[in-house]
């Protein structure tokens, strides 16, 4: 097989200890939403008041989750939109944070910013906290479209890769990466639902580099041959890119001659999808370094569909377990107008 490739004062009272070595009474404020606070955190930043926006920052983070915690480090870079550096003016004893605490927090925000996200745990998270961990990843990993959807009131999808090689359970995948589907009202109110058994990479079993592969159970070729040796090259949606998708079919082989919803990238994601995919172009069963270089241009194959019980079914395409497809199709359909969907495909950290 063959996306679009893109890409928060209230008063506080401490004594002054010119080594900052006593610890920080919280900033006493009311209850904001972690946007609210996210931007005049940015804003602070931007007069360069670093002291008061770590001190802010963190009184935000303190009780919340680690996910959202990080989700609030994503969303101050991502208001910011650059990178930032601390400022060696840390003089004054009033300071709201120690010149530790201001590089610790900066250090996190540039990470949050430009590096991938860990793989979320939410197992805890209200509704809204899970909408600010998964929003936060279309902020700093997401297309401008994708952010406009969410602010018009549109579902954006959100996948979540964990590399996995492809040979895993003898070159039939395993589901292991996840979806979320987020949306926002006109009126504030957040829909969340998640899918934890998701595969968006390949499986050993259709490519022709591993046919003769003791560990698969190969069944066929699918890919195109990148490298010209006359063996077709297995390919994967390239991270992190965003992915403009329509409602099509795709053949259910349950069923002879029967076909199920799926999703297919439009032709506007498909023109300007260069270097949108990975070939797999070694016997490796990895992109990795002993991979020769290969990207090649996306193409209407790379789909989004259900896959079997005890197979993804993936030759590159993303697929959902089929006992949460019912529930993943109708949870992409909050907004009844909605007719083509952003899928933001990231990588997440080990």
């Amino acid at each position: 097989m063959n996306g679009s490739a893109t890409t928060f004062g209230t008063s506080q009272s401490r004594s002054p200890n010119p080594l900052f070595g006593a610890p920080h009474t919280l900033l006493s404020s009311p209850v904001r939403s972690n946007q609210a606070v996210a931007q005049e955190v940015a804003n602070l930043f931007r007069q360069g008041r670093q002291g008061e926006a770590v001190a802010l920052l963190n009184n935000q983070k303190q009780g919340q989750p680690p996910a959202v915690q990080q989700a609030l480090d994503r969303m101050v870079s991502a208001e910011l939109q650059y990178s930032i550096s601390p400022n060696s003016a840390h003089n004054s004893l009033d300071l709201l944070a120690s010149p530790a605490e201001i590089g610790t927090a900066i250090r996190q925000i540039n990470e949050a910013g430009n590096q991938p996200p860990e793989m979320p745990d939410t197992s805890t998270l209200s509704d809204q906290q899970k909408f600010d961990v998964y929003a936060s990843i279309v902020q700093t990993r997401g297309d401008q479209a994708a952010q406009d959807d969410l602010a018009n009131g549109n579902s954006v999808i959100v996948g979540l890769r964990t590399e996995t090689g492809t040979l895993e359970n003898s070159g039939q995948g395993v589901y292991d990466d996840r979806i979320a589907v987020i949306s926002r009202e006109a009126n504030g109110a957040v829909h969340v639902a998640e899918f934890n058994q998701v595969s968006t990479e390949p499986t050993a079993q259709y490519d022709a580099n591993l046919a003769n592969h003791p560990d698969n159970r190969f069944r066929r070729s699918v890919g195109e041959d990148v490298t010209g040796d006359g063996i077709r090259d297995q390919g994967r949606l390239a991270t992190p890119q965003t992915i403009q998708m329509y409602e099509d079919t795709h053949r259910n082989p349950a069923s002879a001659g029967g076909s199920d919803f799926a999703l297919r990238p439009t032709q506007e994601a498909v023109n300007r999808g260069q270097g949108g995919v990975e070939r797999f172009t070694a016997a490796t069963g990895y992109v990795d370094n002993s991979n020769p270089a290969a990207t090649d241009d996306l193409n209407r194959t790379f789909k989004i569909h259900s896959g079997s019980r005890s197979n993804t079914d993936s030759a590159g395409c993303t697929t959902v377990h089929p006992n949460d497809y019912v529930r993943f199709e109708e949870s992409i359909r909050t907004n009844p107008g909605q007719t083509t969907w952003n899928y933001l495909l990231t990588e997440v950290s080990p």
